[in-house]
């Protein structure tokens, strides 16, 4: 009876105790389901909204020495200016860099053979990967990158499955353009903070990094189309930028054959080409021994490939001498935002009339220009007019100390003022007010020729 008595004190025992461990199970389950439920009701940090920039523009010619990047520099500059609330982009994909040189100190150099102070900025904060040769390589490499990733995480690692891995649309290839961007206002006050660039550093970027890879030829030194891949994925990362990256701007050099203007041609939804006034080279948009000519060469066959995005929104008669200081039309239609003389607005009239003789001599030129289907004539019923008016501009020769002021010191337009500068090859001297301000006002004129009047904050203060 003892035993019996212990026993049943022990069962009851084990009963409680059970009892006990169940009641702890089970509000420690509840807790964990109410942790969970409070986790799964939590509002994850919003990801930043992506959204196509609004404005691309590839600035383009087959000759060196028309203004080309001291245009896109200038309007770069005032684009950032005139929206402070909005972002700004610039690529670099010309050879030369001058644009970076410009943007990140200017131009000059400490002595002979010495590189530009902008440049040598670029070397000394950048690396090969994080500058426009690795934005290259990257955009090269990056399908091989993802499937890779995608198959080896589908098959558990296997790398039998990810070289079996099906292919996918190559615009699909994530590369982030904001992991190769410096912001030239932490290396040059005068630039406005919202502007970012892609950099590139000359020979350094161009030259010294073609045999990286032994047996191994970069892309932008190639033949045919092997660029059309890495194009199909510079077009996805400029779309898929931050939603505030308004306005993206392209700037390449004189060999529009290469492979990095075509990129460009590829990505951008506009083209601006600055124009001189020799016949020759302005003739060498149509026709070009080289096979460098813009126009024939470039943009035509890659219209016919399906690879052309952009279409010409404004040629630019550069280095333009201005007799007066206001807004002018020419007898052919041409609007500028200054007075050139009268032999200059004829020869301008002259050759925009040329273009639109090859545009209705062939239509392979004419479908080159953007929206050119939605021209109408004019009140006199003159459709030549109309085209030369929406596809037709001036840019005003900037007077010498301001030209040079502003390319030494990388100090854009928008922001110098009628003070003294001083540039470190001792160049030494200040602009007028008026002239400033007459600068100034038609830059921002040109800014609004290329993406939209809502650029328009008042200019700064000469």
């Amino acid at each position: 009876q003892q035993m019996q008595q212990q026993q049943t004190t022990k069962n009851t025992q084990q009963t409680t105790n059970s009892k006990q461990q169940q009641t702890t199970a089970t509000t420690a389950t509840t807790n964990n389901n109410n942790n969970n439920n409070k986790e799964k009701g939590r509002t994850p940090p919003a990801a930043p909204s992506t959204m196509a920039p609004t404005h691309s523009i590839a600035f383009c010619n087959n000759r060196g020495g028309v203004g080309k990047t001291f245009m896109a520099f200038q309007t770069a500059c005032e684009t950032a200016r005139a929206r402070p609330d909005k972002k700004v982009l610039v690529l670099d994909f010309s050879l030369y860099s001058d644009i970076t040189a410009l943007l990140l100190g200017g131009s000059a150099r400490e002595g002979f053979g010495a590189p530009m102070k902008g440049l040598q900025v670029t070397v000394e904060n950048t690396t090969e990967d994080t500058r426009a040769e690795g934005l290259i390589r990257d955009l090269e490499h990056a399908m091989d990158t993802d499937e890779h990733a995608a198959a080896a995480e589908k098959k558990g690692g296997s790398i039998f499955g990810a070289f079996f891995a099906k292919k996918k649309d190559l615009s699909t290839a994530t590369v982030d353009l904001q992991n190769y961007l410096i912001r030239p206002a932490d290396h040059n006050a005068a630039i406005p903070g919202n502007l970012y660039l892609v950099p590139s550093a000359g020979s350094v970027s161009w030259t010294d990094t073609q045999a990286e890879e032994s047996g191994h030829q970069p892309l932008w030194t190639r033949k045919g189309d092997e660029w059309w891949p890495a194009a199909q994925r510079l077009r996805a990362a400029v779309a898929s930028l931050p939603a505030d990256f308004e306005a993206v701007m392209v700037d390449t050099d004189h060999l529009a054959a290469c492979v990095l203007t075509k990129m460009a041609l590829a990505t951008c939804d506009s083209v601006v080409v600055p124009l001189s006034f020799d016949d020759g080279d302005f003739n060498r948009l149509f026709q070009d021994v080289t096979g460098n000519s813009l126009f024939t060469d470039v943009m035509i066959p890659m219209r016919a490939k399906s690879q052309l995005r952009a279409r010409v929104a404004k040629c630019v008669f550069t280095k333009v001498s201005s007799n007066k200081n206001e807004e002018t039309e020419t007898q052919g239609g041409i609007h500028s935002p200054f007075r050139p003389s009268n032999t200059v607005m004829a020869q301008m009239d002259a050759m925009a009339q040329q273009v639109w003789s090859a545009c209705m001599h062939d239509d392979r030129y004419r479908v080159l220009f953007k929206d050119v289907d939605s021209i109408a004539p004019g009140a006199d019923g003159n459709v030549v007019q109309a085209f030369r008016s929406r596809y037709f501009t001036a840019m005003k020769m900037a007077p010498d100390l301001a030209a040079n002021i502003s390319k030494m010191n990388g100090l854009p337009i928008c922001s110098m003022t009628s003070q003294t500068y001083v540039a470190p090859s001792g160049l030494e001297g200040q602009s007028g007010k008026a002239v400033l301000d007459g600068l100034k006002a038609e830059i921002q004129k040109l800014v609004n020729a290329f993406t939209s009047d809502e650029y328009n904050l008042p200019l700064s203060a000469s």
